[in-house]
């Protein structure tokens, strides 16, 4: 308004300068009718003044425009300026509330974990728990009846075996090996030789008999030599594995007589003189050398029946003195069997059937005749070839499997029992048998025969973990592979960047970052007994299988928080209540370890990489560098907030390298990543918490599909709904699962994965279905796991 009447009284004083412009300025005496008369001198000069007054008003006002457009341009300026600020600011104070509001949840969440360290510092209190300290030495308590007990067929751990050379706290050795360089050929010799090379660090052989805890020695045809050189009181394993049972007789007779406190070790096992839990049943000879020419030669366990239901046993010579004493039941029996077997295998009652034949029988049947020792050479002879050739043995009659006492689980799901009197009723009983209990009965006898007696290997680790377990001696704990730094010598720092803000797609609370934790290791060595049959070495103690219990939640562990159960016990798991309670919740304990597989690719590298900052429960990164030179030493890698990122060089090219049990993975989960997979953060999150409540599974987002087509296979890697495997290229997994990939399977697998440079994925999903007998889970179908940017594939790139 002002610079309008400003510019109004400017065109007024325009105008009237212009009429003072158009007056005459002469005095002329001539004039016209029409003009008006001139000015006066006085009145002239009046005019005159006003006029010059009225320009300089002009000239005053027009200056004053100019400032005062000025004005309004600066003013403008400020305004623009001062809506930016408001705007800015409203932004900062709705950055400000989300920061309150998560501050606010990190608070609640403290004041929770606060709440459930109190309630656990009051059950401890409550426990009066004693002071931990180092063990003592176990006292020497010598029986003065032990000698007669042993003579009497009484022997055992309690009353025979001197604890006080295997304290807990004692340095000394576990085992000292025994055995003549002259009998190198025997059966007992190759055992312990075999023993000798499988026995960890702590565990050592290479030392006097006189400092082990336990002395094994081969007394077979030298046992006079061998036993002078092993003290009266030391604790003795005396091995007799001779050829003919007749000769384990006899030595065994004299060597209870001069030893009657050793644990005989023998295939023979009279039934008078065997003390249970004291003597050793050992199986036959080991029929192969490695677990790959045993892997080979085994038939397959399909169909579930085969062409014939039983062949026939096997029974001594028609000249033996078993065979002129036989009784009558045992007639019977073998009056039975005659019935049953086809014409073409009756002629070989009195022989060893070969291999074939019992191939193409579902039953192995194994006649223990009344009377008999409990165990003998051709018995245990017969046992083995029964699970080489696939079929299920039959044992009628009282007969004792090799390492009982410790494989008795496993015997009870491989073998059929049944006493001699229910001969009549075989054809019957066999008959009832579905096709999932014979091949389930099949599956565990060739577990067996893999893991405890096909090898001199397996046999030895089966013997050695027996002793173990007798004394209740933890072993040394089972450390993965160091591995070589990928990175170029003197290149110890990466250089490490800030994520750009825009990786930060979601707003929800995922969970706490918190500094690395490590899982709590090796916590069950006296709590819970261990598969062996599913350890790669049973003589080491290995972090928490994923098949052990969890505890479940007292009421004292459950709060009023918003945010729902809070678990104690962060070692041992949610046991199913968390994630039910509460969708997830905060477990500080609970972390995982990623593990990216990589092949010189830094930039795709570094994309997937900045995906994981922030990350919650994440503990660390490893990434396993198959790439044949050093990562660049100019890449900018992202900083992952405090989270530890190592590159580990593998041992040459292998698909294989990403399932080794690396000594930096400290958790027990482990997420198994590609290079050129991009993950939301909230799908890991999300699998992570399925993961916890199914830890003995596969738990990832690409899944697949395989069936039987006729005589081939259907592989179908489309999305649907129908799903039998979840590729381990973005999957969780348990660390133990490593440890049976890289150590447990056959050699020859892990070799055709190489030879193909592909399918590592579909092993271990055989491996953990084979051992858990379960399925993958699939977490979503909104998952990212293409690589957008990539011109090109993992698997193409180790080709170019």
């Amino acid at each position: 308004g002002l610079l309008a009447a400003l510019c109004a009284l400017t065109v007024w004083l325009g105008d009237c300068s212009s009429r003072c412009a158009a007056q005459p300025v002469s005095s002329s005496s001539t004039a016209s009718p029409t003009t008006p008369p001139p000015l006066s001198g006085r009145a002239l000069r009046l005019h005159r003044r006003n006029c010059a007054d009225s320009l300089a008003a002009l000239a005053d006002l027009r200056r004053v425009k100019a400032s005062v457009r000025q004005e309004l341009v600066r003013m403008e300026r400020e305004r623009t300026k001062i809506m930016q600020q408001i705007r800015a600011s409203r932004i900062e104070l709705a950055n400000l509330m989300r920061n309150q509001r998560k501050i606010s949840a990190d608070t609640e969440m403290a004041r929770s974990d606060l709440a459930a360290l109190q309630i656990r510092l009051a059950e401890a209190d409550q426990r009066n728990l004693p002071v931990l300290r180092l063990p003592l030495n176990i006292s020497t308590l010598k029986s003065a009846s032990a000698v007669d007990k042993a003579s009497e067929g009484n022997c055992g751990l309690v009353d025979c075996f001197d604890y006080a050379r295997c304290g807990l706290a004692d340095q000394r050795p576990r085992f000292a090996l025994l055995y003549s360089a002259t009998d190198s050929l025997t059966d007992a010799a190759r055992l312990l030789n075999s023993s000798r090379r499988l026995l960890p660090d702590g565990m050592s052989t290479n030392v006097a008999v006189r400092d082990s805890c336990l002395v094994l020695a081969d007394v077979g045809s030298s046992s006079k030599s061998t036993l002078s050189a092993v003290p009266a009181a030391t604790n003795l394993v005396a091995m007799l594995l001779l050829p003919a049972s007749a000769a384990s007789e006899r030595l065994r007779r004299g060597l209870i007589a001069e030893r009657p406190r050793a644990v005989v070790a023998s295939r023979y096992q009279p039934s008078g003189s065997y003390r249970p839990g004291w003597d050793i049943v050992m199986p036959a000879k080991a029929p192969f050398r490695s677990a790959s020419d045993l892997w080979a030669a085994l038939p397959p366990l399909v169909p579930a029946r085969r062409p014939r239901l039983l062949t026939a046993p096997l029974l001594p010579g028609a000249n033996s003195s078993w065979w002129r004493q036989i009784s009558d039941v045992d007639r019977l029996v073998l009056d039975e069997l005659q019935r049953l077997c086809r014409s073409d295998v009756v002629d070989n009652l009195t022989s060893k059937v070969e291999l074939p034949a019992l191939a193409g029988a579902t039953f192995c049947p194994i006649l223990a005749p009344a009377g008999a020792p409990l165990s003998t050479l051709g018995g245990q002879r017969r046992l083995l070839d029964c699970l080489l050739a696939g079929s299920v043995p039959l044992i009628l009659g009282d007969m004792l499997p090799p390492f009982g006492d410790l494989l008795e689980p496993l015997w009870r799901r491989a073998i059929v029992r049944l006493p001699r009197s229910r001969s009549s009723e075989l054809a019957w009983l066999l008959a009832t048998y579905s096709d999932a209990a014979l091949l389930e009965l099949r599956r565990h006898g060739r577990l067996l025969l893999e893991r405890h007696l096909g090898t001199w290997r397996a046999q030895a680790a089966t013997l050695l973990t027996l002793l173990n377990r007798r004394l209740g001696l933890p072993g040394p704990a089972a450390v993965g592979p160091t591995g070589s730094s990928a990175l170029l010598p003197g290149h110890s720092r990466l250089l490490m960047g800030r994520v750009p803000s825009h990786f930060d797609e979601t707003q929800d609370y995922l969970g706490a970052v918190e500094p690395p934790l490590d899982s709590v290791l090796f916590q069950h060595n006296y709590t819970a007994p261990a598969p062996i049959s599913q350890l790669p070495n049973p003589l080491l103690n290995y972090p928490s299988l994923p098949g052990h219990p969890l505890p479940p939640p007292t009421d004292a562990q459950f709060n009023g928080s918003a945010y729902g159960y809070r678990p104690i016990n962060h070692s041992m798991g949610t046991g199913g209540v968390e994630f039910s309670r509460a969708a997830g919740g905060n477990l500080p304990a609970e972390q995982f370890t990623a593990v990216v597989l990589s092949y010189n690719r830094e930039s795709v590298l570094v994309g997937s990489l900045s995906k994981l900052a922030g990350l919650p429960y994440l503990h660390s990164v490893l990434v396993v560098w198959n790439g044949e030179r050093p990562p660049n030493p100019s890449t900018v890698w992202p900083d992952l907030g405090g989270v530890p990122l190592h590159f580990i060089r593998g041992p040459g090219n292998s698909l294989n390298n990403r399932f080794l049990p690396w000594s930096q993975i400290r958790t027990e989960a482990v997420l198994s990543l590609d290079d050129d997979v991009y993950m939301r953060q909230d799908e890991l999150v999300l699998a992570f918490r399925v993961w916890r409540e199914h830890r003995d599974r596969i738990v990832g987002f690409p899944a697949r599909f395989h069936a039987r087509s006729g005589s081939g296979w259907v592989y179908n890697s489309n999305q649907t709904c129908e799903y039998s495997m979840v590729l381990t290229g973005a999957a969780f997994l348990h660390v133990h699962y490593l440890h049976l990939y890289s150590y447990w399977l056959p050699a020859a697998l892990r070799a055709e994965v190489d030879r193909l440079t592909n399918c590592e994925d579909i092993l271990m999903n055989f491996l953990v279905s084979h051992v858990t007998r379960k399925a993958p889970i699939k977490v979503t179908s909104r998952w990212t796991f293409p690589c957008f940017g990539c011109s090109q594939s993992l698997y193409k790139a180790r080709f170019t």
